[in-house]
């Protein structure tokens, strides 16, 4: 269809909201992005582009900016910290690599787009709810509504109040904070490291990059906690995390030293996509998972690629959503399960679960099918997801010459 005079609202300003209204701006469309901040600004941490989400990023045009600014991973590697036995070794096939990257540096350069493809903005609009019917509106916080559009969006994350259900939280989050890159070589520039004690405590240091041109590389801290734990450990103060990250990793000890860590929660749940007449969810506000995967910002993409896509190559709204859940449902079932049946092997209270774990992980990642097949699924490129959305459909808002406008790719 020919996006061009289209009117479409997006609840929340993240990557995957940020991205979809660029795209569809791109082609003509009127976008407005509704978010509850005074002024856009990233929440979260630091994260691995995969080939999945840097293949998005390029169809935008957007990849050598990414690449400038991200630092090249090449291999994540977990041990435990006990002992130093390696249980998690995975690189990337044929050369490739991912991008870890700050989260405000990709978040500045999607504004950027967004605001060049003239995508509009509502600040200080806190979205509460859907008003359905044909041309659907975004209900606000201070009892307004949007205007009416043929398409509205959730991708408020896992936290939108659209069908939110406390009982999808997990028992483990984590500190995270961006802190200066540690020149010493210690620490490997194209690595994410992990260290475990069984499944109850987690750290992982991982090279972000430059937040802009001309600023200092940076790496991003984590410390897994319980979540019903974070009032004890303020209580117990600074030095005493610092002290307990110096006995569980030494040699990171002087990151949690310079941290303001921050805590983060997070969700497992999958929400029905589709929340009324041309309502559609993407990103965590559909399918939100534990972060052991490091899927959610590719995942995000990838939606905001496919919807696009999808948008081009249908007549009608109605069908251009039923293509994007096709294009995009297989994927994201089989992450979900993955997920779910993962985390408990890395953040959980069994003691049997990582001891298995420790047992066959570790040695499955040195069998070349086995390793392949892991590295695979950790990229997120398992199922071809890339290829079922069509990304040469972004090039134009026309049918690109030979192309079946009924057949998925």
């Amino acid at each position: 269809m020919k996006l061009s005079g289209l009117e479409i609202a997006i609840a929340g300003a993240g990557i995957g909201g940020l991205s979809l209204a660029a795209l569809l701006a791109r082609h003509g469309a009127n976008v407005t992005i509704y978010d509850q901040m005074a002024a856009p600004q990233p929440v979260g941490s630091g994260f691995v582009l995969q080939p999945t989400g840097s293949a998005v990023l390029a169809a935008m045009g957007l990849l050598d900016q990414v690449e400038q600014r991200g630092a090249r991973i090449r291999r994540m590697h977990g041990k435990l910290s006990a002992t130093g036995r390696t249980v998690l070794d995975v690189g990337y096939r044929n050369g490739a690599s991912g991008i870890a990257i700050q989260r405000v540096a990709l978040f500045d350069l999607l504004l950027d787009a967004a605001v060049a493809a003239g995508v509009s903005f509502e600040t200080a609009s806190r979205v509460t709810a859907f008003e359905p019917g044909a041309r659907p509106r975004l209900k606000l916080g201070n009892g307004k509504a949007s205007a009416a559009s043929d398409l509205v969006i959730d991708a408020m994350g896992a936290s939108s109040p659209i069908g939110y259900k406390s009982s999808t939280e997990l028992d483990y989050g984590a500190f995270w904070a961006t802190v200066p890159w540690d020149a010493s070589g210690v620490f490997r520039s194209d690595e994410l490291e992990q260290r475990y004690q069984r499944a109850s405590q987690m750290a992982g240091v991982l090279p972000v990059g430059t937040a802009k041109d001309g600023a200092a590389p940076m790496a991003t801290f984590f410390w897994s906690i319980r979540n019903k734990d974070v009032a004890a450990w303020r209580d117990a103060g600074r030095e005493a995390w610092i002290d307990a990250v110096h006995r569980f990793w030494p040699e990171a000890a002087h990151f949690a030293a310079s941290a303001e860590p921050v805590h983060a929660r997070y969700r497992h749940h999958t929400r029905v996509p589709v929340a009324g007449q041309n309502m559609v969810k993407i990103g965590d506000a559909w399918h939100a998972t534990s972060p052991q995967l490091g899927q959610g910002a590719n995942m995000a993409l990838l939606d905001a690629a496919s919807l696009c896509t999808a948008m081009i190559r249908e007549a009608t709204v109605g069908d251009a959503i039923s293509r994007h859940l096709r294009q995009r449902q297989i994927h994201i079932r089989f992450y979900q399960l993955l997920s779910r049946v993962l985390t408990p092997f890395y953040q959980s209270d069994s003691k049997i679960l990582p001891m298995s774990r420790d047992l066959m992980i570790g040695p499955a990642t040195k069998l070349p099918f086995l390793r392949s097949l892991i590295t695979t699924l950790v990229t997120g490129e398992l199922l071809d997801p890339v290829g079922r959305i069509g990304l040469e459909w972004l090039a134009s808002d026309s049918e690109p010459a030979g192309s079946d406008q009924t057949a998925l790719v």
